[in-house]
């Protein structure tokens, strides 16, 4: 699979999506502050997108050591690429911690034989079971977190991170939601069942013993329900973090001088601007501006 890093260690070294080392800086001594020279900010261009984006965030803290990469992988639907690019980049630009990005696609989970299930009628895109193969892909080692490609990110994920709690699980947006839509996305059924986008974005606890349930075996013949309600799990293994890390358009609201309901991740579940019939949904503007900033990072990569 191809993956994609930002790095913030004892410098910083960027690969492509084969692995394969293109731009490194050199680290900074002790004496030296982390804020760029304006020497360092001329050689900005030379850079390219996953370097500047390594500095893009002005709360950035150096580490004193190697810092494995917070894992995420994200849901892939060829349908939906622009969305996986505008996601990626939005994590990316705004991460103050090192960070690795894998798409989850189905073609290359069955070329690799870990993915085998038919696709049935109800599922509105590829992964829609593939997701929970998410602890596996990490090797069942350390947190790592699954979320679907029609999210735009506003916050950094270091704020979501430092809310993994090691009793848990999973941990994940605890929605009450029931939608009123019969379709959504591009004509889409849409269901309804208990505990509906809770499994959108979910941090794994990838070292549980009760998510090593989740085989490749179980992933490709247990039930929606099984899956989607985590019922491998006791409610008591399922934590909690704030709405704002998936706030759903069309459910959840922002309250006025509330600045707990400022979403700091933003989910269009109904369907997002690279739908032409929801090009004008709420939050759309974001999204949009995010649209151009990575194709303007991309033109400059090129």
């Amino acid at each position: 699979m191809e993956r994609e890093r930002n790095g913030m260690g004892k410098g910083r070294t960027e690969y492509d999506s084969c692995g394969t080392q293109i731009f490194s800086v050199q680290p900074r001594s002790k004496n030296r502050s982390f804020f760029p020279t304006h020497k360092e900010w001329n050689l900005e261009e030379k850079m390219s997108t996953l370097v500047k984006e390594a500095y893009s965030n002005g709360n950035v803290a150096m580490s004193n050591g190697d810092v494995k990469p917070f894992k995420i992988f994200i849901g892939y639907d060829p349908k939906e690429d622009i969305a996986y690019e505008v996601c990626r980049h939005s994590l990316l630009k705004r991460s103050s911690i090192p960070i690795e990005i894998t798409p989850i696609k189905q073609s290359e989970l069955r070329e690799r034989g870990i993915y085998w299930r038919e696709r049935g009628k109800l599922e509105s895109t590829e992964f829609s079971f593939s997701r929970f193969l998410t602890p596996h892909l990490a090797n069942y080692e350390g947190w790592a977190m699954f979320v679907d490609c029609d999210f735009l990110y506003l916050g950094d994920i270091k704020e979501l991170t430092n809310l993994i709690d090691d009793k848990y699980a999973v941990m994940c947006v605890h929605h009450d939601y029931t939608p009123k839509e019969t379709t959504k996305m591009d004509g889409a059924v849409q269901t309804v069942y208990p505990r509906k986008n809770w499994s959108s974005m979910v941090l794994y606890n990838c070292g549980h013993p009760k998510n090593k349930t989740l085989k490749p075996e179980v992933v490709n013949s247990e039930s929606g329900a099984f899956l989607h309600r985590f019922q491998w799990l006791d409610d008591d293994e399922i934590g909690e973090v704030p709405f704002v890390w998936n706030f759903l358009v069309g459910h959840n609201k922002v309250v006025e001088g509330d600045s707990s309901t400022v979403p700091k991740a933003i989910h269009y579940t109904l369907g997002g601007p690279w739908f032409e019939a929801w090009k004008d949904c709420e939050f759309g503007d974001l999204w949009l501006k995010e649209l151009e900033e990575y194709k303007n990072d991309s033109q400059k990569t090129n």
